[in-house]
């Protein structure tokens, strides 16, 4: 028992005093010199190298390590996979479309100085900025993969924090909908998230960013960028919980400019096709959500774990119409889905007027993204096991004024996290 004692104190020893002693092979040619000179027997080898291995997995753990530096034991991988079928169909159309699609999302997030976390994200689609999503097509092509976001935040203080780069932004502009954003978009820029506490279980909170929208290359016009600031409130109470927030947003270059990736559902100059747009889109918007949990003191199948009523108004001061926008719905079940039989049913109703924002920006899968566009959507989501979930997302769309036919998408996600 001597013998194993000061064996294995002699590799711990060595491990953490040589860095490049920390190889499991090594180790092993450690351990066998030990027995060659007559300091171990071989079973007591095999028990020193067993202790080692639980040893270093423990350390690794709980991130300490001797051998790996601090910000590569803090480093955190994220992602998922959707495997999706989405079909598609327009009233008075002869035809109908079936895809089949597959999305991959993967990040990292490295913590390389104190309240310092440099994240960075892959991901397939095109240069599409409201998208991921690979189709399987044209004879079993190999997608591109794409910087999805790349991007340092600093936490300043506990109510502060800062972000810069191309980022995931839902930590810094609250939506209670997609109406305006698209949650695929990762913009270019700065934004900061500050909070206070007002109250008991109330706290407010400031966002404001500038985000670059285009950069024109040499020439006397302004690059088209995006200032906003967003301030709001969130309480949560042991029932009942709420959220709402007004936003203003200032854009800047955009008028006469023809942006990329727009869809000439905005009044154009001259009403000629990429012409560059007709009106600014100064704009200011509401978001609220109300929810309440258990209220019926707890439903079969968790239908009342959370009841919530959300919706948003925006309106463009600029045209004189076609200028607003309003999207309503309510949600229950379960709060989040990240476990087997947990659930969510959600419906929204979105009505967005030609003029109310640019049309490079709302959910790609509402009639493609476009502007004056009214829409009912059905989303329902349960799990399958842990991270593991299956959706389906109905969409029923039309334009509000333009000419056109009312489409149908039907989504059928099957989503892996990790």
């Amino acid at each position: 028992m001597k013998r194993i004692v000061v064996g294995l104190f002699a590799v711990l020893g060595l491990m953490f005093g040589f860095t490049n002693v920390s190889h499991a092979g090594e180790v092993s040619a450690l351990l066998e010199k030990l027995v060659d000179k007559g300091i171990l027997t071989p079973n007591e080898a095999k028990i020193i190298e067993q202790e080692t291995k639980t040893q270093v997995s423990k350390d690794l753990v709980q991130k300490n390590s001797y051998s790996l530096p601090d910000w590569v034991q803090s480093m955190k991988l994220k992602g998922d996979a959707r495997l999706r079928y989405q079909y598609e169909k327009k009233d008075g159309d002869a035809g109908s479309r079936s895809r089949a699609r597959t999305r991959f999302r993967m990040g990292l997030d490295f913590n390389p100085i104190k309240n310092v976390t440099v994240g960075a994200g892959l991901s397939g689609g095109t240069t599409d900025p409201r998208s991921t999503n690979d189709t399987w097509q044209n004879t079993f092509e190999r997608p591109d993969v794409r910087l999805d976001y790349a991007s340092i935040e600093y936490t300043a203080a506990p109510w502060a924090q800062l972000a810069g780069g191309k980022f995931q932004f839902p930590d810094y502009l609250w939506q209670a909908t997609d109406m305006l954003w698209d949650t695929d978009i990762n913009p270019y820029g700065f934004s900061a998230h500050l909070t206070h506490s007002i109250a008991n279980d109330v706290e407010g909170f400031l966002n404001t960013g500038w985000w670059l929208i285009d950069e024109n290359g040499i020439s006397k016009n302004q690059d088209p960028n995006l200032f906003y600031a967003q301030g709001g409130a969130d309480y949560e109470g042991e029932k009942l919980d709420a959220k709402f927030a007004g936003t203003w947003y200032v854009f800047n270059g955009v008028k006469g400019y023809d942006l990329d990736n727009e869809l000439n559902t905005n009044s154009q100059v001259g009403d000629v096709a990429d012409a560059g747009l007709k009106y600014d889109y100064d704009s200011f918007a509401l978001d609220a959500e109300f929810g309440a949990s258990n209220i019926f003191g707890g439903l079969p199948y968790g239908i009342d774990e959370r009841i919530a009523l959300f919706g948003n108004y925006i309106v463009n001061p600029d045209p004189s119409e076609q200028n607003q926008g309003w999207a309503t719905g309510f949600k229950f079940g379960n709060k989040k889905v990240k476990a087997a039989k947990q659930w969510q049913m959600k419906y929204q109703y979105v009505y967005l007027g030609k003029d109310a924002f640019p049309d490079t920006f709302p959910d790609s899968d509402r009639y493609g993204g476009r502007t004056d566009v009214k829409s009912h959507e059905v989303i329902f989501n349960i799990g399958l096991m842990k991270n593991v979930t299956f959706g389906v997302d109905y969409y029923m769309s039309n334009r509000i004024k333009a000419a056109s036919n009312t489409e149908h998408i039907v989504q059928g996600d099957l989503v892996v996290k990790f």
